[in-house]
């Protein structure tokens, strides 16, 4: 018996296989996708506060003698100087530059894909280095 094709129970099984497998992938594939943005979004906030620290070291004269606000470090428990910028501020300000990985309407908390460029960046001097503390939520 010289046969052709398939019978209709090897088509289904393989059908049945092929689904099987797919609905297998589909949340490894989501957990992945998940995994990708929030490291992106880390990478953004690190990026955010390494700007907010170059900011803070250009000005941090002015910072440390005309600033009336100050900042309590929670490990040491003393004011230091500082002063509360935005993300706005820094883009502005060329800090954060549109050619770079943070776009303007590209800093979007990916948990509710809020904007980020509002929130508020504190940074103070301490030993005449500058360091941001991020206050976002």
């Amino acid at each position: 018996m010289n046969k052709k094709g398939f019978t209709l129970i090897e088509l289904l099984a393989v059908i049945i296989l092929i689904s099987v497998i797919t609905l297998i992938t589909i949340p490894s594939i989501k957990y992945a996708s998940r995994k990708i943005n929030e490291r992106n979004y880390e990478t953004k906030l690190k990026m955010i506060k390494a700007s907010a620290e170059d900011y803070g070291n250009d000005y941090k004269e002015i910072i440390q003698y005309n600033s009336s606000e100050t900042y309590t470090n929670p490990s040491d428990s003393i004011a230091y100087p500082s002063v509360t910028v935005t993300v706005s501020d820094l883009l502005a300000n060329g800090y954060l530059v549109k050619d770079a990985d943070i776009a303007q309407d590209d800093i979007l908390d990916p948990r509710d894909k809020t904007s980020l460029k509002s929130n508020s960046i504190t940074i103070y001097i301490k030993n005449n280095s500058a360091y941001a503390v991020l206050n976002f939520n």
